[in-house]
């Protein structure tokens, strides 16, 4: 009992986080943070829950990156092919390295294993929080996307480098580089066939499912058992569910109501997920930090310098990859400007993963175990807290919010019309054969203006009759129009240039005035 009202009081809790985020204009993330952190740091709280360390990813970790891989497209993995090599694999290795190394100078002792353990929690920025804090701020659409692409697949490389790493060190043998190269080309080839596999089963299954509440139930339970599936068989669950949910949602007959109802749900999700989690490992970290004692002003010290090794890292590094993509001359990558390297270095911020790992480093693995959970708690308030508040001041100073807001309404333009186009295009071929009178009148009204064109001084029961006749064909009419905007949404979200967010924004206009059709 004492279990179910600590896990009811967190997500009680995190809503209430949120609410008070939203009021004041904060991140419910950054603020949840700074709760846990106090949650770790005061005795006084009880800390009897423990979480098996082998249980936090596998339960937490799987619908979080479901909900943020369910919002982008193969047209986005296509386009952003270099922001996955450079930023999800190579800046997070270049990371582990030097923020390893630099804990290996500040923890005598710890060993090379056990700093690149460290070095590859630190790693990766939590896709997660840099979508609930990015977002409401006004960040391009085309960063956060970069952001999010980078954040659903740098979990993998670091988490293949912390295996490696952590059995080095409860082995006490040699950390070998060429094993984890191995290790990850394994992991990421079979975690890729595996999540495509799953992800085009799951999508045949759900077109002989008539009932929306069966279909998102489907897409619940696949999550985990995807995440388990790749981890029995050596390969990465982080992989696996990104792509099992963009197959997924590539290729399934994905009807109005299960878009407008699975957003809600994975919403919901990803909020009471992350709050407990947030919750669950800052009560559990209360054990080790009261363990640090005297030494806890040095682990804070620590935490701190290596929270800005890494942001020195990312932003040499959003250097060298912003003179790639201006070479490239493709306009969807970032960064493309100066100001977007800063910003994107700035929104480095490091979450769920980071705490996680090293929780789940058995008591006693090597020296400086405690520290660790000081360390960690110090790097998300670095990397988290500070720039989550202030990143409103920065988005202010580097004026890209009304460059945002500008190419938004340019690409939702574009989208909104092409979108229509299809609509009427469909109205016109499915009444090619009707009375053109009665077909002018419903393509005017679909394009808002329904008997505009009719002649007030025609005979009355005429007049009568032709719109009668078009009501009759309304419904209809809505359905023939609807349907084809909707296959045309559908269709953009896969192509590259067009940013699946966007599309989404549209679509849901369009799936909402669908059902208001199909109940009238």
């Amino acid at each position: 009992m004492e279990v179910l009202l600590i896990l009811v009081a967190l997500m009680l809790l995190t809503v209430v986080v949120a609410a008070v985020g939203d009021k004041i204009g904060l991140p419910w993330p950054v603020l949840l943070t700074i709760l846990a952190t106090v949650a770790a740091l005061v005795p006084s709280i009880p800390t009897d829950l423990e979480i098996p360390a082998e249980l936090i990813l596998p339960i937490f970790l799987p619908p979080l990156l479901w909900s943020l891989a369910r919002r982008t497209s193969w047209g986005v993995i296509r386009e952003q092919w270099m922001t996955i090599a450079l930023l999800s694999v190579a800046l997070v290795v270049v990371t582990t390295f030097t923020v390893g190394f630099t804990a290996y100078a500040l923890l005598p002792g710890i060993g090379i294993a056990g700093a690149i353990l460290i070095g590859a929690a630190i790693a990766p920025p939590d896709p997660v929080a840099v979508d609930a804090v990015a977002e409401p701020v006004g960040i391009p659409r085309r960063i956060i996307s970069a952001l999010q692409t980078e954040g659903l697949f740098n979990d993998a490389a670091s988490i293949v480098a912390f295996h490696l790493a952590l059995a080095a060190v409860t082995a006490q043998g040699e950390l070998s580089f060429a094993e984890g190269l191995g290790n990850f080309a394994y992991s990421a080839v079979v975690a890729t066939a595996l999540g495509w596999g799953i992800g085009r089963l799951a999508a045949w299954f759900i077109r002989g499912v008539h009932d929306s509440t069966t279909r998102n139930a489907l897409t619940w339970v696949i999550p985990f058992a995807t995440y388990i599936a790749a981890e029995e068989l050596g390969a990465s669950g982080v992989i696996a569910v990104v792509i099992a949910a963009i197959e997924l949602h590539s290729r399934a007959p994905i009807h109005a109501e299960d878009r407008l109802s699975g957003q809600g749900f994975w919403e919901t999700v990803e909020m009471l997920f992350t709050g407990v989690a947030f919750g669950l490992i800052g009560l559990s970290a209360n054990n080790a930090i009261s363990a640090v004692g005297a030494d806890i002003l040095h682990s804070i010290l620590v935490g701190v310098i290596l929270s800005l090794v890494a942001f020195a890292v990312r932003g040499v590094w959003m250097y060298l990859f912003y003179l790639i993509n201006r070479r490239s001359g493709r306009p969807h990558l970032a960064p493309l400007r100066l100001q977007e390297v800063l910003l994107m270095t700035w929104s480095g911020m490091r979450g769920l993963v980071t705490l996680a790992l090293v929780l789940s480093v058995p008591s006693g693995a090597f020296p400086f175990h405690h520290e660790l959970a000081v360390i960690a708690l110090t790097v998300l308030l670095v990397t988290m807290v500070i720039p989550g508040l202030l990143l409103p001041w920065l988005m202010r100073q580097l004026d890209l919010t009304s460059t945002a807001e500008a190419a938004h309404d340019k690409m939702r333009t574009a989208i909104t019309e092409r979108a229509r186009k299809a609509a009427l295009s469909a109205l016109r071929r499915h009444y090619a054969d009707a009375d053109p009178e009665i077909a002018a009148t419903i393509d005017d009204w679909f394009t808002d203006r329904l008997g505009d064109e009719l002649d007030d001084e025609q005979n009355p029961d005429t007049r009568a009759w032709k719109i009668e006749k078009a009501r009759e064909k309304a419904t209809e009419a809505q359905r023939v129009a609807y349907t084809a905007a909707q296959q045309a949404l559908v269709r953009m979200r896969g192509e590259r240039g067009l940013n699946p967010h966007i599309v989404d924004e549209v679509l849901v206009e369009v799936d909402r005035m669908v059902l208001v059709a199909e109940h009238r």
